[in-house]
C-alpha cells in the first residue's frame, strides 16, 4: 500500500512538470485571484520585494511620494523579522515620521496574506482631498533653495506652492518672509507684493513640508496682463546708452523717473508697476522701479529699507565709478539731483538711518557736480544740469 502511495505521488509530480507548473507557481497563481479593495482609486499591479524593515519602509515611502493609491509588497522568504508586525509599524511610522505623508496621507491600510512560505500585503493609501498631489510637491534639499522655487512659482502664477525640504530650520514666519524677500529681489516678476500664508508639517529630524498659499491680490487674467505690461516696458530701447559711462547711465534712469512718475504717499504705490506703468508711486515703488531701470541699463543697483527724518523710507545703493553711492529718487524729485544722487554714508547719516551691516558701505568721494557741472556740460539726457 505504501509503495502504491509513493508511486501515485511521483506520478502527480511528473504530470505537473510536463504541464510546465510547479507547486510554488501554482500557489502564486492563486494570489492573482484576490480581489482588489473597492477603496483603491488607481490599482497598481506591480510588486515590490523586500528583504528587511528598511526596505519595507522605503517601499511604502515610494508609494506615497509617487502618489500611488495601491501597491503590493512581497516579503522575501528570508525576510529579516516578523513581516506582520513590521508592516503595522512601518504603516504607522509612514504617517508620523515623514512630513510629506503627514501632510497628504489621510489613511493607510493593508491586507496581509501568507501563501505557504511567502508573505504578501496589498497596501492601500488614501490621500487628503484638500492637500496637493504628491507629484506636484517640489522637493528641496535645504531651505536655502526655496527662493528659486518661489521665483518659479511667481513666473507661473502659482497660488499654492508646496515645498518638501530635507533639512530646514525655517518656521512658517520665516518662509512667509522668504516669499516677500523673493519679490523684493525680483520686483518686476509680479506687479505687486504678494501675501503669503504658510502651514508647516514636520517629519523626522529637520525635514519640513511647507504649504504656501500665495495671494497676488489680482485675478489670474489681471496678473498676466500686468506682467505683460512690465515685460514689454523698455523706455530706453531707442536710446544709444551703451556708449554712456556708468554714472551717466545711472543718472539717465534717475532722470526718467523724476520726469515720468508722480510721488505719492499712497500705500498702494509700493511697486515697480505703480511707478513705471501707473506713473504714481511712493518711495518703495520708486526704489523698485529704479532697480529695474538700472538693470535694463546694466548698472548694479539694490533697494534699501530704512528711515528718512525718522519716517519709514526706501532708496537705492548704486555702484558707480568703482564705488558705492546712495541714490534717493524721492529726494531728487523734491530737491534736485545734487541732493539725492551720488551721496556717501557720511552725507546720508545726517537725515537717514539704515542697517549698515546689511548693505555695502558707500565711501565714494565724488559728487553729482563732479560729473555734471552746472550750466557747462550736457548731461546724459541731453539737458543742462540744474
Amino acid at each position: 500500500m505504501k509503495k502504491k502511495l509513493v508511486c501515485l505521488l511521483w506520478g502527480l509530480t511528473a504530470a505537473c512538470m510536463l504541464c510546465g507548473c510547479s507547486w510554488l507557481n501554482k500557489e502564486y497563481v492563486s494570489i492573482h485571484q484576490y480581489s482588489v479593495s473597492e477603496e483603491a482609486e488607481n490599482p497598481i499591479g506591480g510588486r515590490t520585494t523586500v528583504h528587511s524593515f528598511g526596505a519595507l519602509s522605503s517601499a511604502l515611502l515610494s508609494m506615497a511620494y509617487e502618489g500611488r493609491t495601491e501597491g503590493s509588497i512581497v516579503f522575501d522568504s528570508a525576510y529579516e523579522g516578523d513581516a506582520g508586525e513590521d508592516l503595522e509599524t512601518a504603516c504607522r511610522a509612514l504617517r508620523t515620521e515623514d512630513a510629506l505623508c503627514a501632510y497628504c496621507v489621510e489613511d493607510i491600510s493593508y491586507e496581509f496574506n501568507k501563501i505557504v512560505t511567502i508573505n504578501e500585503a496589498t497596501v492601500h493609501i488614501r490621500y487628503s482631498k484638500v492637500s496637493e498631489s504628491p507629484k506636484r510637491i517640489v522637493h528641496l534639499g535645504f531651505s536655502s533653495e526655496a527662493e528659486t522655487a518661489i521665483l518659479n512659482a511667481f513666473k507661473r502664477g502659482t497660488r499654492t506652492l508646496t515645498l518638501l525640504v530635507g533639512r530646514s530650520g525655517f518656521s512658517a514666519e520665516d518662509m512667509a518672509a522668504q516669499v516677500v524677500k523673493t519679490y523684493r529681489d525680483n520686483p518686476t516678476v509680479i506687479p505687486k507684493k504678494p501675501e503669503a500664508t504658510v502651514n508647516v508639517f514636520s517629519g523626522a529630524g529637520s525635514q519640513r513640508l511647507y504649504e504656501i498659499q500665495i495671494d497676488y491680490g489680482l485675478t489670474t487674467a489681471m496678473l498676466w496682463q500686468c506682467r505683460m505690461e512690465l515685460e514689454i516696458f523698455r523706455p530706453f530701447a531707442e536710446t544709444d546708452w551703451t556708449s554712456l559711462s556708468e554714472v551717466e547711465r545711472a543718472y539717465l534712469a534717475c532722470h526718467y523717473l523724476v520726469g515720468n512718475c508722480e510721488i505719492t504717499d499712497n500705500p498702494d504705490g509700493n511697486s515697480a508697476y505703480a511707478a513705471l506703468i501707473q506713473r504714481s508711486a511712493n518711495s518703495e515703488g520708486l526704489a523698485f522701479a529704479y532697480v529695474e531701470l538700472c538693470r535694463q541699463l546694466n548698472v548694479d543697483c539694490r533697494i534699501v529699507y530704512g528711515q528718512h527724518d525718522w519716517t519709514e523710507h526706501c532708496w537705492n545703493i548704486v555702484r558707480m565709478d568703482d564705488s558705492y553711492y546712495h541714490v534717493d529718487i524721492t529726494q531728487c524729485a523734491k530737491g534736485g539731483p545734487a541732493l539725492g544722487f551720488m551721496q556717501n554714508d557720511e552725507n546720508f547719516w545726517r537725515n537717514y538711518r539704515w542697517d549698515v551691516a546689511a548693505y555695502p558701505k558707500c565711501t565714494g568721494t565724488k559728487t553729482f557736480f563732479d560729473f555734471f557741472p552746472p550750466t557747462t556740460v550736457e548731461t546724459a539726457t541731453g539737458e543742462k544740469a540744474q
